[in-house]
Formats: structure tokens, sequence, C-alpha cells
């Protein structure tokens, strides 16, 4: 009797027609479908009445019709290294808001920095008519790893990681200001005499450019601070590594075991920061002022709390959303530019 009773509603609903609850509304069918497609251009007391309408006649919207007429689906491809990172996690919270609130569906998909795999999801998202791409590439990827996209027209972003080569929009943060933002931080707040930048992956140029920064802004300070009083880089503290909390301990934890630390460190991250805080604890190391860089939600929950040049992830997904409706020629409100990073000084390299 109950299925009978939900293949009867399911029978009926096919029956309602958008018309019908255009006409019950006296509102036209354009503005009923502008609606169900969550336009912008319909105010929140009419959206309201058409929905609640839809609702009480038994309508219900043929999303996969709109797609074969239109040629173009309300889906939009988050294209990311590695899902299981927070930076990605606060990144598609933001993406997902601007584009959720005109109607988009944010599907994350995990390349694992594989450039094959890569390719694939880009493929699979241009042959399902996706309406649009968030990516961080992949750290190998290369501009022929992008030709096919930029070739199907598929509106594209990419996030963080420039290349060479690539005339896509792009969206990152200030890697020079970072890195000259962490030097002056722990040289001349905490005055540090033996520095490094730890982890990152060679080919990441958010690494590159923050590091070449921060190595040449102490390169400064030693030559103003004169002979005998300079600060030291440590080369061997700074060699490249895995960007993950995990990597970051196992290494922390065998340079530690050769000698004492550097008396401050620039991570490349707060994920690479949360590894080597665990190392100094785990091994009762002599003090060192650490400092992470995006200020992930979790880094003040931290004992100690993180130390971390913010970069704000949650709004840089935002803007990657904003740059993209504006790729599809949508209405866009909000601001196109990244926020400017800034110190949020916490226990982690003694400010508190």
């Amino acid at each position: 009797m109950q299925e009978e009773r939900e293949q009867g509603d399911r029978a009926r609903a096919r029956q309602v027609r958008m018309i019908d609850v255009a006409n019950s509304l006296g509102l036209s069918r354009a503005t009923v479908s502008l609606v169900m497609r969550n336009s912008p251009l319909v105010s929140a007391a009419t959206r309201s009445a058409v929905l609640a309408e839809a609702e009480r006649l038994g309508y219900i919207y043929n999303q996969a019709a709109a797609n074969l007429r239109t040629q173009r689906n309300d889906l939009v491809g988050l294209v990311m290294p590695d899902v299981m990172n927070p930076f990605v996690g606060e990144v598609s919270l933001g993406v997902q808001e601007v584009l959720g609130e005109v109607g988009f569906f944010v599907m994350i998909a995990n390349t694992v920095d594989r450039v094959d795999l890569q390719r694939q999801i880009l493929q699979s998202l241009v042959g399902h008519r996706a309406a649009g791409v968030v990516t961080i590439p992949a750290l190998t990827a290369t501009a022929d790893d992008f030709s096919g996209i930029r070739r199907s027209g598929l509106p594209t972003v990419l996030l963080l990681r420039h290349i060479d080569g690539v005339d896509l929009p792009f969206v990152g943060t200030d890697e020079e200001a970072i890195g000259r933002l962490g030097a002056e931080h722990l040289i001349s707040v905490h005055g540090c005499r033996r520095v490094a930048y730890f982890g990152g992956d060679p080919l990441a140029s958010p690494r590159v450019g923050r590091m070449e920064t921060f190595r040449q802004a102490v390169a400064e300070a030693e030559v103003e601070a004169g002979e005998g009083a300079g600060v030291e880089w440590d080369a061997v503290w700074s060699e490249p590594l895995e960007a993950t909390a995990d990597a970051a301990y196992r290494r922390a934890s065998e340079l530690l075991a050769a000698g004492p630390p550097p008396d401050g460190v620039l991570c490349h991250s707060d994920n690479v920061a949360y590894g080597l805080v665990k190392a100094l604890r785990t091994h009762d190391a002599p003090p060192c002022a650490v400092l992470g860089i995006d200020d992930l939600h979790q880094s003040a929950m931290w004992n100690p709390p993180i130390s971390s040049i913010a970069t704000d992830p949650v709004e840089l997904g935002r803007v990657c959303g904003r740059v993209l409706l504006d790729e599809m020629g949508m209405p866009v409100k909000g601001r196109r530019t990244p926020p400017a990073p800034e110190i949020h000084a916490r226990a982690s390299c003694g400010c508190h």
C-alpha cells in the first residue's frame, strides 16, 4: 500500500509543470525558471514564494533536462592534489560558499599530485559539461597539461601553484610578502641568529618564492648587523621535504638527533609546523621560534598554539569562486584579489 501511494505521488509530481507553478502565483514561466536555476536576478521574497508553491503543488525540477537544453551542467570541479590537507578543506569552504549561492554544486577530486590522474579528471569534467574548474595543479604539471582544457573553453582557475606558459586565471598568495614577514618577525622581534625555511617540495612555486625572499631578507639582515653579529642560514634544515605533518615530524626528529635546531624556523605551512612542533616537544629540544604559514583554523588550538602568517584560505577559496564566476560571464560581488598576509603571533614563536 505504501509503495502504491509513493508511485501515485511521483506520478502526480510528473504531471505538475513549471507553467502550473507560474500560473498559480500569477508569475511568468521565465521567473519560475530563474528561481529553479538559483539565479541571483530574483528577489528573496519571490524565490520563497515560488519554492513554497512548487512544494505545495508537488512540482519537481528536472535538472537533467535543463542541462540538455542549456548544454551546461551545474557542477564545478575542485581538483586538488591532497584532499587530506586541511588547507584544501578551508579553501573548499570558500569556493562552495560563493558558488553555492548561485546554484552550483562543488565536487572535490583528488589527484594525489599525479599528472596522469589530473588529466583524466579534467577530461572527465569537460566530457560531463561541467560549468567550471578550480584546481591546484599537480607539482610536475606543465603548460602542455592544460592545453586541452584551454581548447575546450571550460572556465578554469589555477590556485596557489603558478605554471609558466599557462594563461588561465591564477589566484595565489603573496609569496614575497610572506617571506619578508617571516624573516622580519623571527630576526627583528625574536632576535634569531640561526634560521631556516622548513618543508615544501622543490617544485612547488610557493616554496620557491617564499624561501627566495626569506633567504634574501636574512642576507640583508646579516649585512646590516655587521661582522660577528650576523644571521646564519641553516641549509640542512632548509632542504625540501613533503609538506605533511608526518614527513615534517620524521625529518625534524632525524635532524634533532644530530644536533640542536635553529633558533628560528619559518615552516612552509601550518601542516609542516605541526610536525616540527611535535618533534621539538617529543625530543625535549632547545627553544626554537616556530612560525607557520596559512593560519589554519585549528592552529590556535594546538599546544602550543601555532604562530602563523595568515593567508586566509577560506577567503582564497571565495576569491577563486568569484574569479571563476567572472570567467563564466556571470555577475560577481566581492573582492577578486587575495587578502594581504599578516602575522598572527602565538606561543610557538615565543610571543605569548
